[in-house]
């Protein structure tokens, strides 16, 4: 009886140990920041420690979604290993929108506005055209497949107060020069991805810019 009962007791510790040891798939998003070789994948992984995180990619590794790119958003299911190994990712999931995004993009040679942008990884906006007036400084997902959000400054000549008659003049010694300074306003801008009647391929998409006052503007691939 006693035997049985030893028996039967080391059955159900092991039974519980290895329900403890069941490992279950993990997840985890983050920015892409390399992908140096066909076998690893490096994220930034914000307000985590740490904030850079590996993974080993496979044969079985599945991806979807966009493109591995540098920036872009991605989720890493992985399986969590032992101590001083790499996990091993299952699937990646990055966003869709970035890579389509990412590129050179310029104004029709006719339009009254000529932009020329150079949209980069993480955000960052090169911009050759115009100059002075607009600033486009950054870029951002939304959330939404093909749109983004553009923010930038706005340069603005300076508004002159009309000269006020009424007021008694400054005597000579209190007067001082004054110097007209532009305004600069901040702004945001939606700009949306969509493809002409020719076709749904990279030569004829385009880069839709619309303001909140309705006004829009056209940017297409600069093909060096």
């Amino acid at each position: 009886m006693k035997l049985k009962f030893a028996i039967l007791t080391i059955v159900i510790c092991l039974s519980a140990l290895s329900c403890r040891e069941q490992v279950e798939p993990q997840s985890i998003a983050g920015y892409i920041i390399d992908t140096p070789n066909s076998n690893l994948i490096i994220l930034s992984v914000p307000d985590s420690i740490p904030s850079e995180r590996r993974y080993t990619i496979n044969d079985d590794t599945q991806f979807s979604g966009g493109g591995i790119v540098e920036g872009n958003i991605a989720e890493v299911i992985y399986m969590p290993a032992e101590d001083g190994e790499q996990p091993i990712a299952q699937s990646v999931v990055a966003d869709v929108t970035y890579p389509r995004i990412i590129g050179h993009w310029v104004t029709d040679k006719d339009d009254d506005l000529q932009i020329e942008l150079l949209l980069q990884p993480h955000g960052r906006i090169k911009q050759n055209k115009p100059e002075g007036t607009l600033l486009f400084e950054s870029w951002q997902l939304t959330g939404e497949e093909n749109t983004i959000t553009l923010h930038g400054t706005l340069s603005l000549p300076p508004q002159r107060e009309p000269k006020d008659k009424s007021k008694d003049r400054l005597k000579e010694d209190d007067e001082q020069e004054f110097i007209p300074q532009r305004q600069e306003k901040r702004f945001s801008v939606v700009a949306r991805l969509a493809y002409d009647e020719e076709g749904n391929t990279e030569q004829h998409k385009v880069l839709i810019i619309t303001t909140d006052k309705g006004r829009t503007s056209k940017l297409y691939p600069a093909w060096e």
